[in-house]
């Protein structure tokens, strides 16, 4: 593996300058991707009045889908990529004009006040940072009581299989599950490997 093509797979954690720019591109174009994302909004069952919260929109091609559902909702998207924020906002530019889409530079492990949402969810970004008992905690309580959260995660990178996956969505369905949410796993066949998506709810 060359240096380029290094730094340009560097970039996918937290996009930033020229290479991040051609991540947030990748991104927003590469079908599988595509896939995944709608998979995973249209587990959540969006109603047109929800509030929803993603964590890593990345170019906001998600944000447009949920946007689409949600259309008397409210939608927060929080990114630590100052670069993937501005293209939220290029991308989804009336939506934040209208004050439906409000984006937050801040870190995964230290989530400001956000208030509370109907649907909460990150599609490949919580692995990166975000896996660990504070943000999982933080993410728990800000589900409104009934609210549903989706955590999708695809293995990317050097060496990704399925058991990654699996391995992920396990350690998800333990901390959720003691949390007291109810949780499910859904799996969505790809290829070379699978998208998995832990749903935890809130009982009313």
């Amino acid at each position: 593996m060359n240096r380029i093509t290094r730094a340009l797979i560097n970039q996918f954690s937290r996009p930033s300058g020229f290479f991040g720019h051609i991540a947030g591109w990748i991104m927003s174009t590469r079908t599988s991707n595509l896939d995944r994302n709608q998979w995973t909004v249209d587990l959540l069952d969006i109603k047109p009045t929800d509030s929803i919260l993603e964590i890593g929109p990345g170019p906001g091609v998600t944000l447009g889908l949920l946007l689409s559902k949600a259309i008397d909702g409210k939608i927060v998207a929080v990114d630590h990529s100052a670069t993937m924020l501005r293209q939220c906002a290029l991308r989804n530019r009336a939506a934040v004009r209208d004050k439906r889409l409000c984006l937050v530079e801040a870190s995964y492990t230290a989530l400001p006040e956000l208030g509370s949402f109907d649907k909460i969810i990150a599609v490949n970004s919580l692995q990166f940072s975000g896996n660990n008992d504070e943000t999982l905690g933080k993410l728990a309580a800000l589900l409104n009581p009934g609210g549903e959260m989706a955590i999708t995660f695809q293995p990317r990178g050097s060496a990704p299989t399925n058991e990654k996956g699996e391995a992920f969505m396990a350690e998800l369905n333990a901390w959720f599950s003691e949390a007291g949410l109810m949780t499910r796993c859904e799996i969505l066949p790809m290829q070379p490997i699978n998208a998995f998506c832990l749903l935890a709810r809130r009982e009313t």
